[in-house]
């Protein structure tokens, strides 16, 4: 196991610091590293030579040499500069926060679409940094910082970089396509979709699986995992409510304070699937104290892939593990189902309540409308009569409309 050292620069605040290198911890140890030894240095603004300053830098070498460090880990991105400076003067292999990132979700990805996101995002970072990337790299075995694209391809020049950026940013239009076909599919049934985002390890699939098992969704549970970044993959589930309303749930991956915008960029494929969404269910660990700085990211990223105007609502999880110091939004409890019923009637508010509940009767010579109907909705009743099939379904204003000419009763 490796043994790591993690350090930071308090910029702005030593609280702030402290807050960053805790989520810095959780990405190690995301990878089955330990964690050793903290440090946080206080300065104005990085050193230009060596980011933490010569004497911090002699302080860091003793240290590494007296705990028997082999990793060292800096909680912001260098640049090429001083990542080749640090990795001169220090005596272990040194990564900054973006490449240990980007190692993690090198390990998690999945699907092709996601391998070659990664890759992309992998070759984007090291073009910017081929100044210091040299000797890096000289210093890496065969643990953290050594997966996806691998030493190989990482010392690749900026040419043969560029052709394969080229080469993968075809593949992910492939793939893409294949997602606007699953997507049009989806908004071809006229069905509302809700989406899950949040801070990662919140607890955006376990509220997922939580649907799942109590709506018995097809497609079965999505895996979870108590630790940051445990699926990179989108999931897609049909939900259907006992009185018959039904909706599209997704859950993409999770955010985190400095997301790498090149893995932003990267996976704006992935990320998107949120702006089609009709609304947001932005879960927070409610438990944690910092939970005002998870709303800020989250937000900030929603922003960044087009989705900020999407009706939002906050979900306060692990209210089991203490109160929440945000003021707004809804304490919950995926682990023990508190306030899961209160969750269900609002998304009910916000989702149907432009919804109609009417009876519809189709003559048995109208079967392909009946099937276009039946594609759209599941009914909450069926009956086979001798001038046609009644059905009582609860439609949105548009189908209602457009299945008028077949309406036999509007409830309400």
């Amino acid at each position: 196991m490796e043994k790591v050292l993690i350090m930071g620069l308090a910029l702005k605040s030593q609280e702030e610091a402290e807050d960053s290198l805790v989520e810095l911890k959780g990405l190690v140890e995301a990878l089955g590293a330990e964690v050793v030894l903290e440090l946080i240095q206080s300065r104005q603004q990085p050193d230009g030579r060596t980011y933490f300053g010569k004497g911090k830098v002699e302080e860091i070498k003793l240290l590494c040499e007296e705990k028997e460090i082999t990793l060292a880990v800096v909680d912001d991105e260098l640049g090429g500069s001083h990542l080749r400076n640090l990795a001169e003067l220090l005596p272990v292999p040194l990564m900054d926060r973006t490449t240990l990132i980007l190692d993690i979700f090198a390990q998690r990805s999945r699907t092709k679409l996601a391998h070659y996101q990664v890759e992309m995002a992998q070759l984007r970072y090291n073009r910017t940094h081929l100044v210091g990337v040299g000797k890096f790299l000289s210093q890496q075995g065969a643990g953290i910082g050594t997966r996806g694209p691998g030493e190989t391809k990482l010392e690749l020049d900026r040419r043969k970089i560029d052709t394969r950026i080229s080469e993968l940013k075809a593949k992910i239009e492939e793939q893409k396509s294949v997602l606007a076909t699953q997507r049009k599919k989806r908004m071809d049934r006229e069905l509302p979709i809700l989406a899950l985002v949040g801070y990662t390890n919140a607890g955006k699939s376990s509220l997922m699986n939580w649907f799942i098992r109590n709506y018995e969704a097809p497609g079965g549970e999505v895996y979870v995992e108590d630790m940051l970044f445990a699926t990179l993959d989108t999931f897609v589930r049909k939900i259907r409510l006992e009185d018959g309303m039904e909706f599209f749930l997704i859950d993409t991956v999770g955010f985190i304070r400095k997301l790498p915008e090149l893995l932003v960029d990267a996976f704006q494929s992935t990320l998107e699937e949120v702006s089609y969404a009709d609304l947001i269910l932005h879960v927070l660990d409610g438990s944690r104290d910092d939970v005002a700085e998870q709303e800020q990211a989250t937000t900030e990223v929603l922003a960044r892939i087009g989705a900020g105007h999407i009706p939002r609502m906050e979900l306060l999880n692990k209210k089991d593990l203490g109160e929440s110091l945000l003021m707004k939004g809804i304490p919950i409890s995926v682990k023990t189902g508190e306030n899961m019923d209160l969750l269900i009637e609002k998304i009910k508010d916000e989702l149907f309540s432009r919804h109609h509940l009417c009876s519809f009767l189709f003559s048995y010579t109208a079967g392909a409308v009946l099937s276009r109907f039946l594609e759209q909705n599941t009914p909450l009743e069926k009956e086979y009569k001798g001038e046609g099939t009644w059905i009582l379904a609860k439609v949105s204003p548009r189908q209602l409309e457009e299945f008028r000419e077949y309406l036999d009763h509007e409830i309400n």
